[in-house]
């Protein structure tokens, strides 16, 4: 299978680090736009199977799936010099873009997929949302993260809200390493200690079904111990009221702008 990638930018970047460390390697060829010279080079300099095309359209003429990488505000403008092929499978990695949209831009194709990538899916973790549920690239990202299908377009933006936790998440994490090295534990222990302790946490919680959960917390505490203290100190403070209002604040808000739109 040869896969184009017309805009080679930081999500494009990790999916084709995915893909080209992944199982699937040896059956696939990717083709980079000239778009982004600096990090198309880079990859081409690093696997041996991919390469740079002459142009985007190039790009295209040497490819089974099209993955579109560019800004959604340059997607019109650059597929207006394009011509897709009807047998070309359209992967869309832009954000705000729902499959409905990209089809009508990249006529005569008619196979569109949304995807949305996090980062860290160059190393083969992290979620990996695609829309609709096409059963070629399932396949070919199996075992480069944790796919989550959906199909149903009007979901990818409950999703897009969802992941407006990350950084939250991180800040969290930096408090519980900083305060751990303040008071006396090495940099690098406090650092090792909870980043171990949120994987296994993570770890567990995708392995308990959904009905469970309610329950982890309190089986992850004792009464009157040290975990029931905090997590009761922050229900009371208001935090998780907080972000529950805040997710919903953005879901309402971006909402009515798609909608204005």
């Amino acid at each position: 299978m040869r896969l184009g990638f017309v805009g080679v930018g930081a999500i494009s970047e990790a999916v084709i680090e995915a893909l080209l460390t992944g199982p699937n390697a040896a059956d696939i060829e990717v083709v980079l736009s000239p778009r982004n010279a600096e990090r198309s080079a880079k990859l081409a300099a690093k696997y041996s199977k991919a390469s740079i095309g002459s142009s985007n359209q190039n790009v295209l003429d040497q490819s089974d799936v099209v993955f579109m990488g560019v800004l959604p505000g340059q997607m019109n403008d650059v597929c207006a010099d394009l011509m897709f092929r009807a047998d070309h499978t359209v992967v869309s990695l832009i954000a705000g873009m729902p499959p409905s949209t990209v089809a009508g831009i990249v006529s005569p194709a008619t196979e569109v997929v949304q995807m949305i990538p996090l980062p860290v899916i160059a190393m083969h973790a992290g979620p990996l949302v695609i829309c609709p549920g096409n059963t070629a690239m399932v396949k070919l990202f199996e075992g480069c993260g944790e796919i989550v299908v959906l199909n149903d377009e009007a979901h990818i933006f409950i999703l897009s809200c969802t992941s407006a936790a990350m950084s939250t998440f991180f800040e969290y994490q930096n408090t519980v390493i900083n305060w751990s090295a303040s008071a006396g534990l090495p940099n690098d222990i406090a650092h090792k200690y909870a980043t171990s302790l949120f994987k296994g946490l993570a770890t567990e919680a995708m392995a308990t079904p959904f009905a469970h959960l309610p329950e982890m917390p309190r089986e992850h505490e004792t009464p009157g111990g040290l975990n029931e203290h905090i997590r009761t100190s922050l229900i009371k403070a208001g935090m998780f009221d907080e972000v529950t209002k805040q997710l919903e604040h953005i879901y309402v808000t971006r909402n009515r702008t798609k909608k204005s739109d």
